[in-house]
């Protein structure tokens, strides 16, 4: 990866997300886009930008940097302006639903991130600190057909900072698995055990009634002590319905793990 964008909307999340993609810049040798949009047009531009840098805390991470700036429909030209850039990878702070002026809660930012044709990191008000390493990615599984690109970004993430995966499987009242999750689970063994990647399988009865698989995720993640939860940025085919629930759940997950969204 070679630029990694962070979007910045003068919150303190967004400072957040600025430390984030720092962090990965420093560990991929990679640069850093800060990208802003304002609603409309100002002629001000290079006011508004010296007040980002400042705001932002960029020059006192030790990396190199760019502004981006735009106006009009965030959702519409942020993509435009990270294709612009060609950003490899964004991080994106969410507030979650509270406050009328806020636009990157829970729900925009899963449009937003359904989107991208890349993948992102999103991160909440309290979510820690970057860790000195990523130590463990809960990773789990899901019935897309092309669950290997999932795979193979983990993949990624796990060698580059030596971490464990745990793959996570959930059963929903059924004795056996679907298929599709069958064979998304023998792809992902096959896969990690192939590129060296640390892993264990945890197979769990599912211990919360609802329709969609989230509330047991982050029941389990808070057993645990995860640096960061993999999920694919949009649904499956089988999950329409409930998906973007479920992975707004996530993305919101009370314990503020970072999420990554991985794009297909």
């Amino acid at each position: 990866m070679k630029v990694i964008s962070a979007l910045i909307d003068f919150t303190e999340t967004s400072k957040k997300a600025v430390q984030y993609a720092a962090w990965i810049a420093k560990h991929e040798g990679a640069k850093v886009n800060l990208v802003h949009i304002e609603a409309s047009k100002s002629d001000n531009q290079e006011e508004i930008e010296n007040r980002l840098i400042d705001f932002s805390g960029i020059e006192d991470q030790n990396v190199p940097y760019t502004v981006s700036l735009g106006d009009g429909n965030y959702l519409k030209k942020i993509p435009t302006l990270l294709q612009r850039n060609q950003a490899d990878f964004v991080v994106i702070g969410t507030h979650g639903v509270k406050g009328i002026f806020q636009t990157l809660f829970g729900a925009n930012v899963l449009i937003l991130v359904q989107s991208l044709g890349i993948s992102a990191l999103v991160v909440q008000d309290h979510t820690p600190a970057p860790p000195s390493k990523t130590k463990s990615i809960l990773f789990p599984l899901a019935p897309h057909h092309d669950f290997n690109v999932k795979i193979d970004q983990t993949a990624y993430w796990a060698k580059s900072w030596d971490a464990r995966v745990d793959v996570f499987c959930l059963f929903k009242g059924d004795d056996s698995l679907p298929d599709n999750i069958a064979h998304n689970l023998e792809l992902t063994k096959t896969t990690f055990t192939k590129e060296g990647v640390r892993f264990i399988s945890t197979l769990q009865d599912s211990k919360v009634y609802s329709v969609g698989y989230s509330k047991d995720i982050i029941a389990y993640a808070e057993d645990k002590s995860f640096d960061l939860l993999a999920i694919m940025s949009k649904n499956s085919e089988e999950n329409q319905y409930f998906g973007n629930v479920d992975k707004t759940n996530l993305i919101l997950n009370p314990k503020g793990i970072p999420v990554l969204c991985i794009a297909e």
